[in-house]
């Protein structure tokens, strides 16, 4: 968790694309119903083509 604070961004999970696609949007609500300014995003696995 510390690599967040350091660099503003960290791994949170490897999941399929729909999975990490559903969670992305979780997360989003979750933070903005709680008034948290957490930003999360998905990124294709390098290596990995997106679907």
């Amino acid at each position: 968790m510390l690599k967040a604070h350091i660099t503003g961004k960290a791994l949170c999970g490897v999941y399929s694309h729909d999975v990490a696609r559903t969670k992305v949007a979780q997360v989003q609500q979750l933070a903005e119903q709680h008034g948290y300014p957490l930003h999360c995003t998905m990124e294709v696995e390098e290596g990995e083509e997106e679907s």
